[in-house]
């Protein structure tokens, strides 16, 4: 929990960067079959506030592609990417939370919230 709180911090201070070169970069590396590129594409286009990279991010984090397999990472950029229109976001972060304690569904939602406003800007 810690180190979480240590990378949320890093996040929550972290100037923005180019939305739409990371994503569009991500797809490149995606379709290349490289995971750890992608994800780290996708992260930054999502922690800038790119709403497509949502979706991508958590599955990422669901499946462990590129990262670690991470279900209340994954519970979280699912949920902004429903709030952000998604129409799968939904059943996706149900199926983290289907393998999550009530309490790490509790914690996940806390950081959603922390996300949100991060995102959400000045």
């Amino acid at each position: 929990m810690i180190i979480r709180s240590i990378l949320l911090l890093i996040v929550l201070i972290m100037p923005p960067t180019s939305a739409i070169a990371g994503f569009e970069e991500g797809e490149a590396a995606n379709r290349k079959g490289d995971r750890d590129a992608a994800f780290a594409e996708y992260q930054a286009a999502a922690l800038a506030g790119d709403s497509r990279a949502y979706g991508k991010l958590g599955s990422m984090y669901l499946y462990g592609l590129g990262t670690k397999r991470d279900y209340s990472m994954a519970y979280v950029w699912f949920g902004l990417s429903k709030e952000s229109g998604d129409k799968y976001g939904e059943g996706f972060q149900q199926t983290a939370a289907s393998v999550m304690s009530a309490e790490e569904v509790r914690q996940a939602e806390m950081l959603l919230n922390d996300y949100r406003k991060k995102l959400a800007g000045p």
